[in-house]
C-alpha cells in the first residue's frame, strides 16, 4: 500500500513541468534503530537481502560543524558541514544545503576548490517518502577551509560502510552508525535516477527489511550524528 502511494505521488511530481535547479538523481535511504527490531549489523542486512559485500568496507569518523551561511547558499536553506576521516587515510569535507524546494541559483564558496553536486534526498520512514533537495560542495581535505569559520561540534560518530550490488544491477550501501551517547543506527541507501521505477526498486528492499522487523525512522543522519550528549 505504502509503495503504491509513494510511486503515485512521485509520478505526479515527474509529470509536472521541470523547474530550474531540479536534480536528476536521488539518494534513496532508510534507517532504523536495531534495538527496536530488524537486522542489527550490515552482515545481517545483506543476508536478509540475499546479497554479498563488495570488498572489505570502510570505517570512518564523522563530525559535524556549526557555521554561518556562506556566500552562495540558497536563501532559507539549512546549512550543514560535515567532516569524514576514514581509517584508509582518506578525508572529506562536505558543505550541504538542504531545502524543501528546488532552487534556481546556488554556488559553492568561491576559491576553495569544491566540487558541486545536487540530488534529491528521498527518505523512507514510517510514512510516505520525504523529499528534500540537497546541493553539496565537497573537497578532499581533513579540516574545513578557514574562510568558512566553522566550529566543530563537541562529539563525533563512527560509521562503517559496505557496498553490494543487488540483483537488478543497482549498487547498494549499508552503513552502521555508532552515535554520540552510545546509540546505534543502520541505514541502507543508493543513488539512482529520480524516477518512479527507481523508487519502487528501492522500496522492495525496504519492505523485505520491514518484514524482518525493521521500524524505519524519519530522522536524517545529520540529525542523528550532530546531537551531542
Amino acid at each position: 500500500m505504502i509503495a503504491g502511494v509513494a510511486a503515485a505521488a512521485l509520478g505526479i511530481l515527474l509529470r509536472l513541468p521541470a523547474a530550474r535547479g531540479v536534480p536528476k538523481h536521488a539518494e534513496y535511504a532508510a534507517r532504523w534503530d536495531p534495538s527496536a527490531g530488524g537486522p542489527a549489523t550490515a552482515a545481517e542486512v545483506l543476508g536478509r537481502l540475499g546479497l554479498e559485500a563488495s570488498g572489505a568496507g570502510t570505517a570512518c569518523e564523522v563530525r559535524y560543524y556549526d557555521l554561518p551561511a556562506p556566500a552562495g547558499a540558497p536563501r532559507g536553506a539549512a546549512v550543514i558541514l560535515r567532516r569524514r576521516v576514514c581509517d584508509d587515510g582518506t578525508a572529506e569535507i562536505r558543505l550541504k544545503y538542504r531545502t524543501d524546494r528546488p532552487v534556481d541559483a546556488w554556488a559553492c564558496p568561491a576559491g576553495l576548490h569544491f566540487s558541486a553536486k545536487s540530488e534529491v534526498d528521498v527518505g523512507l520512514g514510517a510514512e510516505a517518502p520525504s523529499r528534500v533537495y540537497a546541493y553539496a560542495c565537497t573537497v578532499s581535505e581533513g579540516v574545513p577551509p578557514p574562510p568558512l569559520r566553522a566550529v566543530a561540534k563537541s562529539c563525533a560518530a563512527r560509521m562503517t560502510r559496505v557496498s553490494a550490488r543487488s540483483a537488478d544491477g543497482r549498487q547498494l550501501k549499508v552503513e552502521e552508525w555508532s552515535l554520540p551517547g552510545g546509540a546505534r543506527r543502520l541505514e541502507i541507501s543508493r543513488t539512482d535516477a529520480d524516477e518512479v521505477d527507481a523508487l519502487a526498486a528501492f522500496e522492495r528492499l525496504v519492505e523485505r527489511l520491514r518484514a524482518a522487523g525493521a521500524r524505519f525512522l524519519a530522522e536524517s543522519k545529520t540529525e542523528l550524528g550532530s546531537r551531542c550528549p
